[in-house]
């Protein structure tokens, strides 16, 4: 056993253990370097290598990723300007709009102005505010009439009932003096539904006493210008929208129909007509309406919308009914040289109507019984006598006319 080294086994073990100690200190020691420099190198490839990019949806491929257009800069806000810089450019002046002209519709040409002649025949309307109205429908229709003039001298809130207003029965003489009309044209009765008093003693209207009384103050008007000579038109009133004032109005217009009938002719020449204008402002059940039937046949307003004035339409109609009358009326008197057969010296009378003659109505049926072949109604062949009429034979078999069943 000779050149061997014998150690100790307890010696030898620990020894191993303390060799190994020491070798794992060292290489801890000697690798430490090197561990240093592979973070230093993964560090820097690390700030070397780009950002990894967002993965892009469907959503940024459509309408793209705004954070990829629009990249975050930090940016300083300038600090806000005390004053504002003034424009460097000037405003652009905008051009004025210039309206157009609308296109203006020509005005019907005036009615010519016709001068009345000196010696026209004057017509005096004389009443209320309707009777303002009928004035000016007159005036209208006797524009172009040189011979003719209207005089309004109407008094808008007058009548019979209220005499301490105004009395025409005292008025009318002066105003007769003063104008020397032709004739008078009277319509009244519009403001006259109030309480009659006479005497201290106050008559409810539609009662029999305000009645006699007011008829007793008509009957006086027409004296007084039946002492003139003037003929008088008297114009019955319309109906109204209210249903007592017209049921007043329809008792007038009897009171004003009587008088005038009664009023005494001089030498058979008619003094007073009453015109009765009621049917031309009523509807087809004879009720009040406001619009109506004008004098050119159209469908028009004749009321106002308070139910009592007329229209310009309705004045026109009123003239319409007096317009007839008046020149009846006022109709030239036959020359003093016409031949002695003409009744020139018989005074003027209103005319007379004629009865007319109705026939009733016949049937279809009618027409075959009298078996002649004279027309119905003919009277010129009355004393004729004609032949008995052949009997109808029948149609020949198979021709339209022939009913003859069963058919052959």
């Amino acid at each position: 056993m000779h050149g061997q080294t014998i150690l100790p086994r307890a010696f030898s073990g620990k020894t191993c253990r303390i060799v190994l100690a020491v070798l794992c200190i060292l290489s801890v020691f000697l690798s430490m370097p090197e561990i240093a420099h592979a973070q230093e190198t993964t560090i820097q490839l690390a700030q070397q290598q780009p950002p990894q990019q967002k993965r892009r949806t469907l959503f940024d491929m459509l309408f793209g990723n705004s954070r990829e257009r629009q990249p975050q800069q930090n940016t300083v806000r300038p600090p806000v300007q005390q004053q504002q810089q003034r424009r460097t450019t000037t405003p652009v002046k905008k051009k004025p709009v210039v309206a157009k002209p609308k296109p203006v519709i020509a005005a019907p040409p005036p009615a010519p102005v016709i001068a009345k002649n000196p010696d026209a025949a004057k017509i005096l309307v004389i009443g209320d505010f309707i009777a303002g109205g009928l004035a000016e429908g007159l005036t209208e229709t006797f524009a172009e009439a040189a011979d003719l003039q209207v005089i309004n001298r109407s008094n808008g809130s007058s009548g019979f009932v209220r005499q301490d207003y105004y009395n025409w029965s005292k008025e009318l003489p002066a105003i007769l003096a003063e104008q020397k009309p032709a004739v008078i044209v009277m319509m009244i009765g519009a403001n006259d539904r109030q309480t009659l008093t006479q005497k201290s003693i106050s008559l409810v209207p539609d009662t029999d006493e305000w009645k006699k009384l007011y008829q007793a103050r008509v009957d006086e008007f027409l004296q007084a210008s039946a002492k003139s000579g003037i003929p008088v038109i008297w114009v019955g009133q319309p109906p109204y929208q209210f249903a007592a004032l017209s049921q007043t109005m329809l008792s007038l217009n009897t009171t004003y129909k009587q008088a005038v009938e009664q009023t005494p002719a001089k030498d058979g020449t008619a003094k007073a007509v009453f015109v009765d204008v009621w049917d031309g402002f009523v509807d087809d059940k004879g009720g009040y309406t406001q619009t109506g039937v004008d004098v050119n046949g159209q469908t028009v307003r004749l009321r106002g919308n308070d139910g009592i004035n007329m229209t310009a339409a309705g004045k026109l109609k009123l003239a319409f009914y007096v317009e007839k009358p008046l020149r009846q009326l006022l109709k030239p008197a036959p020359s003093e040289t016409a031949p002695a057969d003409n009744k020139s010296n018989e005074p003027m009378a209103m005319p007379v109507q004629k009865e007319i003659t109705r026939i009733g109505p016949m049937k279809l049926s009618d027409l075959d019984q009298s078996g002649d072949d004279v027309l119905l109604g003919d009277t010129t062949s009355t004393g004729k006598t004609s032949a008995p009429r052949a009997e109808n034979k029948p149609a020949p078999l198979g021709r339209a006319d022939n009913f003859h069943w069963p058919r052959p």
